[in-house]
């Protein structure tokens, strides 16, 4: 089996979605230096749209006739709609900064608040099972995922009520901004994207997409920087990481996680973004 996939494939439903908290530099919100931060898994997703608007249609007009066609860029940005069975008041405090107040023993959590418009800007990553479809692959039927990676967008919680022998589902507003780099701080370019803006990326793999970060593991000494548990890499030439957006490479690598040796890794203040996949 081929470990680059091919490009053409076919895919069906919603198998993850992940909402990773970004700092004030656009860097998944890692706060320790050997412990994977990934962000939060949105349980019970059920469907992800995306609307992207058609191009304008220019149409030059004279002597009682059409006599040429142009056409514009769309007047409107891509926009999405991520709709969930679950209510998870955790992932709504991530992206709101509303808070989970206890009173007695019970949770409360607020909705329509004056932090309406002021939401927090998080990277998405989300996927669905695909099949290689290509004709002329040998590895034509074989399982793949296809993903969309949102480096930076708003996801707004929408209120819900209750309705009589209905379960309730869950609606969010996704607005993706223009970027101009991946989440781990890699900027695009002509040469190699060809673009330098974006607002979001489809992506092919062999196996399952993952995003986790660490924060300024001091490097005077040796670190191990681990992957969630149970959530190890395929193969270890399924991972690839940046500081501060530039490619780096650990002593040792590991489907478990990295060894750096002294010197070698991130230190105070620099983020070290992980991009791997996982079975």
């Amino acid at each position: 089996m081929a470990a680059t996939p091919e490009e053409i494939r076919s895919g069906v439903g919603l198998r993850h979605v992940q909402v990773l908290a970004l700092n004030a530099t656009g860097y998944p919100a890692a706060t320790q230096p050997t412990t994977a931060y990934a962000g939060v898994t949105v349980s019970g997703a059920v469907s992800f749209g995306l609307e992207d608007p058609e191009p304008q249609q220019i149409v030059h007009r004279g002597d009682d006739r059409v006599f040429a066609l142009d056409v514009l860029p769309p007047s409107e940005p891509i926009s999405g709609e991520l709709t969930v069975s679950k209510t998870n008041d955790d992932i709504d405090a991530v992206l709101t900064d509303d808070a989970i107040v206890t009173i007695a023993q019970t949770k409360f959590f607020g909705l329509g608040t004056d932090n309406r418009g002021d939401e927090n800007q998080v990277c998405v990553l989300a996927f669905q099972q695909s099949l290689d479809t290509d004709p002329a692959s040998t590895d034509f039927g074989s399982r793949r995922w296809g993903s969309r990676l949102i480096p930076k967008c708003y996801v707004i919680p929408r209120a819900t009520g209750f309705e009589q022998d209905t379960p309730t589902n869950r609606g969010y507003t996704v607005r993706p901004l223009f970027v101009k780099s991946y989440p781990w701080g890699e900027a695009f370019t002509t040469g190699t994207e060809g673009f330098e803006q974006a607002q979001m990326l489809r992506g092919i793999s062999q196996f399952k997409p993952k995003i986790v970060a660490f924060s300024g593991a001091i490097n005077s000494a040796e670190v191990r920087t681990n992957f969630p548990s149970g959530f190890p890499a395929a193969t270890a030439d399924k991972i690839k990481c940046w500081i501060d957006g530039t490619v780096s490479t650990a002593e040792s690598i590991e489907t478990s996680g990295m060894t750096w040796t002294t010197g070698a890794g991130a230190t105070t203040g620099e983020m070290l973004v992980v991009f791997y996949e996982y079975e």
